[in-house]
């Protein structure tokens, strides 16, 4: 598959095969493509944790809302948690630039993830503090942003905007994720 075709699968997922769990050496696989990704004037102060134990996973279910445009009945069930996250960290002041490395971390996950079979869901609506507390992370790091993953259990698919003009995510009248995009054009604003 090409970089093209590789970005255009790599969709956020919000339902996960909750059967299916990964292990911390997949994830771990997975934060490596990270670390070997470009980093604003190469700081590197980026640092990953894994949730893999099946106690601490279901604690961090609690802590975070997968799909909050969509209404309570719409989003996962139990069974549909993922089979894992990982937690990206950072110090609690980070310049734009330090704060651009979390982008750039995030997006080559989901990347390595969609090319492994893996699904993932970035997720910046969590319990900062309380996540922070049950990992047990130092003083110095702070929750930047969750990433979960698995095995997707949805089929999730990309559309034109939206009639009304919005731009909002949702689940259509057969149950399919749809990502409204804009088109090209829309995009491009200048060629100069």
């Amino acid at each position: 598959m090409n970089l093209k075709e590789l970005v255009t699968k790599a969709r956020t997922c919000r339902r996960f095969k909750g059967s299916e769990t990964l292990s911390a050496e997949k994830l771990t696989e997975l934060i490596d493509f990270a670390r070997l990704s470009a980093s604003a004037r190469n700081a590197q102060i980026l640092r990953f944790v894994t949730v893999t134990d099946a106690e601490n996973r279901a604690a961090m279910d609690k802590l975070v809302v997968l799909g909050g445009a969509l209404t309570p009945e719409q989003r996962a069930t139990d069974a549909q948690r993922p089979g894992g996250y990982i937690v990206i960290c950072g110090p609690e002041k980070m310049d734009d630039f330090a704060t651009m490395d979390v982008g750039i971390a995030a997006q080559t996950i989901n990347l390595a993830a969609c090319e492994a079979g893996l699904r993932t869901c970035m997720i910046g609506a969590v319990k900062k503090d309380e996540a922070a507390e049950l990992l047990g992370l130092p003083a110095d790091l702070k929750v930047k942003l969750v990433l979960a993953l698995g095995v997707s259990d949805e089929e999730v698919r990309l559309v034109s905007r939206r009639e009304d003009g919005k731009l909002i995510y949702y689940r259509d009248d057969s149950d399919v994720h749809c990502v409204p995009k804009i088109t090209l054009a829309e995009a491009v604003i200048l060629n100069r």
